[in-house]
This record gives structure tokens, sequence and C-alpha cells, in this order.
């Protein structure tokens, strides 16, 4: 499992920059929506193949369309839209936050991890590493040249919160359904749920479609989604959630390196030394346990 966390690092990692290309062409609601569609194309292809037969009950149905919209429409929803003012970079490094909110939250939801005073002194580490990255002097004088910006960031974190609470959700209350048919129906519901927003979207502003455009959504359809959830699962499933939560030590490193090879996007001093920061602050919490 920690080479599949590699691999889906690195496949997380490039899905901001499919992102920041795919909104030359549509809105952040399209690329969330078509995402989601063609994610579930793929999907569908390979349980019908597979010829799974998953039994759910009225109660896993809730959690999968609970999951689909936490877990992945509103995430990507919100990703894309951020990334519209700020680097891609910069929204991979955010993501980092997500071990710390799963510190948080694994004392209200597991049993057997409750709070401590070492785990409070790694989330104030880590919070003071995403105050450098959200740049310490804006928070001090907002305007409206660097609101928006602010706004992104901070939707940023919503969306890693939405992602660690799906985790959560999925490896408490569906242990008895295998990774892949939680994939397919996860990103099912997600991309139905999306369809409401697509339609309002491209009303408002239609997709510029052709090639150029189509190539970078069928790659966050195929890989850093229909792939890369079905890895998640599957790790959050064997592992669980606490395991996978560590790949928010990679995607940052995979985001920068993207972002810097496709994009040229630089990295400013503040954000090193916040991602730094949280990771220490990961680290702290964890060595703890």
């Amino acid at each position: 499992n920690i080479l599949l966390l590699f691999i889906l690092s690195a496949i997380w990692g490039s899905a901001f920059i499919a992102i920041k290309i795919s909104l030359e062409y549509f809105s952040p609601a399209s690329v969330a929506s078509y995402r989601l569609i063609s994610a579930s194309l793929f999907l569908l292809i390979f349980y019908l193949i597979g010829q799974y037969k998953t039994s759910l009950t009225r109660y896993d149905l809730t959690m999968l369309v609970f999951i689909g919209i936490t877990g992945n429409f509103l995430p990507f929803y919100l990703i894309s839209w951020s990334e519209q003012h700020i680097q891609s970079s910069t929204a991979g490094i955010l993501m980092s936050v997500g071990p710390i909110l799963t510190l948080i939250l694994s004392h209200f939801f597991t049993k057997d991890d409750r709070f401590t005073i070492s785990k409070f002194i790694s989330i104030f580490i880590g919070f003071i590493g995403v105050l450098f990255i959200f740049e310490i002097d804006s928070l001090f004088n907002v305007n409206s040249s660097n609101s928006i910006q602010f706004l992104s960031k901070f939707l940023i974190i919503i969306s890693a919160l939405g992602y660690m609470v799906s985790n959560i959700l999925a490896y408490n209350t569906l242990k008895h359904i295998d990774s892949f048919s939680i994939t397919f129906f996860a990103t099912f519901f997600g991309a139905i749920a999306s369809l409401p927003f697509l339609i309002i979207s491209e009303i408002a502003k239609p997709s510029i479609i052709n090639i150029e455009s189509v190539f970078p959504i069928l790659y966050l359809g195929l890989f850093p989604t229909a792939l890369a959830f079905q890895l998640r699962y599957h790790i959050t499933k064997t592992s669980g959630p606490v395991f996978l939560s560590y790949v928010a030590y990679l995607i940052p490193i995979f985001a920068v390196i993207w972002g810097f090879l496709l994009l040229s996007e630089k990295i400013n001093y503040s954000s090193i030394i916040g991602i730094i920061l949280i990771l220490f602050g990961i680290y702290t919490g964890r060595k703890t346990q």
C-alpha cells in the first residue's frame, strides 16, 4: 500500500494541472461534472466486464449518495472554482491540511483515537503552517484584490474536509462492500448530483468543445478520478482512513513538481514554510500515537 500511496499521490498531484488547463475551455461546474460523467462511464465499463453484483440496502445507497456529493462533486467543484484565482500548485499544497483535519475528526468518529495535548500541539503547528500559505499579511489586510484569493484558499480546505469526511464514512459504514463498487456508485451518484449545475452552467456559459479541451477532461475522468478513487477506497478499506491521509504528505510535492514543469508556476517562501510546518505538525501528531 505504500507503493500505491505514492502512485495515488502522483496522479492526484497531476489533477490540479489538468483542472487548470480545463478551465481555459470549461466553467468550474462543467469541469467537475464532465470529470465525474467521464469517470462514471469508464467505471461502468469495468463494472460490467467484471460482472459485479452489488447488493445495496437503503442505508448503503444513502451513504453512497452522501459520499458521492461530499467526497466527489463538492470538492471537484470547489477546487475547480478556486483554481481560477490561485496557482494549481497552491491548491495542491493546501490539500496537505488533510491529515490535520483527520486528527480532529478521528476524535469524534473513532473509539480508539481520542484527543490529547500532543495532538493539540500538532494541530496548532499545522494551523500556523496554513496561515503562512494564506500569507499572514493578507489576513490583516483583506481588500478587493486579495479577498478572492483568500476565499479560494479557504474553499480548498473545505474540499480537503470533504475528502476526509467521506473517507471516514466509507471506512466506518461500508466495510461490507468491495472498494470498486464503492468507487463506481459514489462516482455515479456524484455525477448525477452534478447534472443540474452542469445544465445551468452550460446555458450561462457554453463550453468550448474540441480535441484540446476534451483531452484534459478525459484525463481527469480516467486517472485522477476513476483510477485514483479506486486506489483511494482500496487503501481506505485495507489500511484505514488515517493511513490514506498520509497521501497529503506527497500530493503537495507532486503538485509543485507538475506545476513547475508544465505551467512554469513559482512557489513563494511563505508557502514553503507553511508546508514544512504542516508536515511537521502531522509528524508530531502521528509520532505520539
